[in-house]
């Protein structure tokens, strides 16, 4: 285990942490309608579309 750690530690670390910051982007941006970031992207659509016409 030592071995690997010394070796492949870097990359270990690295892959964790991109996968960690995928996690939460996905927390925050969501993959639906429920999302924070899609409730607010189509809130400021509306208001736009409101003021257009």
């Amino acid at each position: 285990m030592k071995e690997i750690f010394e070796q492949y530690g870097g990359a270990i670390i690295t892959v964790i942490a991109v996968v960690a910051l995928a996690a939460m982007i996905t927390m925050v941006i969501g993959t639906d309608s429920s999302s924070p970031v899609y409730q607010a992207f189509q809130a400021l659509i509306s208001s736009l579309g409101g003021k257009i016409k």
